[in-house]
C-alpha cells in the first residue's frame, strides 16, 4: 500500500505578484522536502492546450514502426524526435522499453529563429542540444501546439525560478542576483519531452511482483526546474487511437488510472517513497541536479520514479505527460569545475544505451 504526499501550492498570481515566503519555498524544496511544488489558477487556456499535446502523445506512438524509425535521430542519441529503447535508467541497466519519447529543443523560446542551442561552433559534438528538431508532419497542429504549451511552462517556470532567486540572494553567499531566473529565460537548451507509457504487456509479472519503478527507474533530473503536467489515462483497447485533424483530443479516463498504485512517486529526504499526484488544472515544478550545484544544495534534487499498472487493472490503458527541463546555456557554470555541456554529457553518456 502506498503512502500520499500533498506537495506545497501556490497560485500563479502568488508567484506574480512575489508574494511566496521563503518558509514556502524551503518546504517545498529544502532539506526536509520533496523538492516539487505545485502552480495552481493557471490561464483557462492550459487546460485545452494540455489535452490536446497529450492525445497526441499516443497518436505518435501509434504511428506505423517506418514512419516512427523516421523521426528518430541516432546522430543526437536520440535526445531529438522519437525515442523508444535506447535509455537505461533501472539499477540493473535494463533497456527501458515501456515508454516511447519524443523530445523537443525549446530554444524557439528564446528565439523563434532558432532550432536547437546556440553553441554548436563551440561544442560541435553535442548534437544532443545543437540539433535541429524533427516534427511529424504526418500529425498536423503537432508542432503549434507543442510550442504553445512549451511555452506557457516556461513561462511559469520563470516566475518559479525568480521565487527561488529571492530566497538564494538572501542565504547564499556571492549568488548572482537573478540568476536562475536569467537561466530559465534566456536558455536554448531547454529540452521538452513528450512521454507515451505504454500499456502493461499481457507477460508482465504477476500482481505484486512487478518492480515498484516498472514504468520509469528512479532517477534525479540533471536540469535547473522540470516542469510537469498532471498524467492523462486513456483507455486505448476500448478506443484506439485514429488521428484526425478535426478531432485530436482523446477520451480520458475521468477517475484516472484504473490501477490506483500507478503514477508518480518521490523519494522523500528520510528515504521513503511517497505517491505524488498532481491535478489537472495545475502544473508542478520538480528540483533537478543542476540547481542543487547552483544553490550549493540548498535546494535538492528529487529522486523519483514511475509505477506502472498491474495487467489485472489497467490492461489496454497508456499513460501520456509531458516534462519541461528547464537548464543553463551550454556554456554557463553549474559549479566552479563544470559547464552545464559537460555536466549534461556526463549524464546523457550515464543513461543512454548504445
Amino acid at each position: 500500500m502506498y503512502t500520499t504526499a500533498d506537495p506545497v501550492t501556490v497560485p500563479l498570481s502568488d508567484l506574480e505578484s512575489g508574494s511566496v515566503s521563503s518558509s514556502a519555498l524551503l518546504k517545498a524544496f529544502g532539506p526536509d522536502s520533496l523538492g516539487i511544488i505545485v502552480v495552481n489558477s493557471l490561464p483557462p487556456r492550459f487546460k485545452e492546450l494540455r489535452t490536446r499535446l497529450l492525445s497526441y502523445a499516443s497518436h505518435i506512438a501509434a504511428l506505423p514502426a517506418d514512419a516512427l524509425a523516421a523521426l528518430e535521430a541516432p546522430h543526437a542519441k536520440y535526445l531529438v524526435g522519437w525515442s523508444c529503447g535506447k535509455e537505461t535508467l533501472s539499477a540493473d541497466g535494463r533497456v527501458d522499453t515501456l515508454k516511447g519519447s519524443y523530445y523537443v529543443n525549446c530554444a524557439f523560446y528564446k528565439d523563434p529563429s532558432l532550432d536547437g542551442a546556440d553553441g554548436a561552433d563551440r561544442y560541435p559534438d553535442f548534437a544532443e542540444y545543437t540539433a535541429g528538431n524533427v516534427w511529424p508532419t504526418q500529425l498536423a497542429g503537432f508542432e503549434e501546439t507543442c510550442k504553445e504549451l512549451c511555452s506557457l511552462i516556461i513561462d511559469t517556470a520563470a516566475l518559479v525560478a525568480r521565487a527561488c532567486d529571492r530566497y538564494a540572494e538572501e542565504n547564499i553567499d556571492g549568488y548572482g542576483k537573478g540568476y536562475l531566473e536569467h537561466v530559465v529565460k534566456t536558455s536554448t537548451t531547454t529540452k521538452a519531452r513528450l512521454l507515451h507509457y505504454f500499456p502493461p504487456p499481457k507477460d508482465a509479472a504477476a500482481d505484486g511482483e512487478e518492480d515498484l519503478d516498472s514504468w520509469c527507474g528512479t532517477h534525479l533530473d540533471h536540469g535547473c526546474l522540470t516542469g510537469l503536467t498532471s498524467a492523462m489515462y486513456v483507455d486505448e483497447a476500448a478506443n484506439p487511437p485514429v488521428f484526425s485533424p478535426e478531432k485530436v483530443e482523446l477520451q480520458e479516463l475521468e477517475s484516472g488510472p484504473p490501477d490506483k498504485e500507478a503514477g508518480l512517486y518521490i523519494k522523500d529526504r528520510t528515504g521513503n517513497i511517497v505517491k505524488v499526484g498532481i491535478p489537472r488544472d495545475a502544473l508542478a515544478f520538480q528540483t533537478g541536479e543542476a540547481l542543487e550545484r547552483i544553490t550549493r544544495g540548498r535546494f535538492k534534487a528529487v529522486p523519483h520514479l514511475v509505477r506502472g499498472m498491474r495487467p489485472s487493472k489497467g490492461a489496454g490503458v497508456a499513460r501520456n505527460t509531458l516534462a519541461v527541463f528547464t537548464q543553463p546555456n551550454l556554456h554557463e557554470m553549474v559549479d566552479d569545475k563544470m559547464d552545464f555541456a559537460a555536466f549534461a554529457k556526463m549524464i546523457v553518456e550515464q543513461n543512454t544505451a548504445m
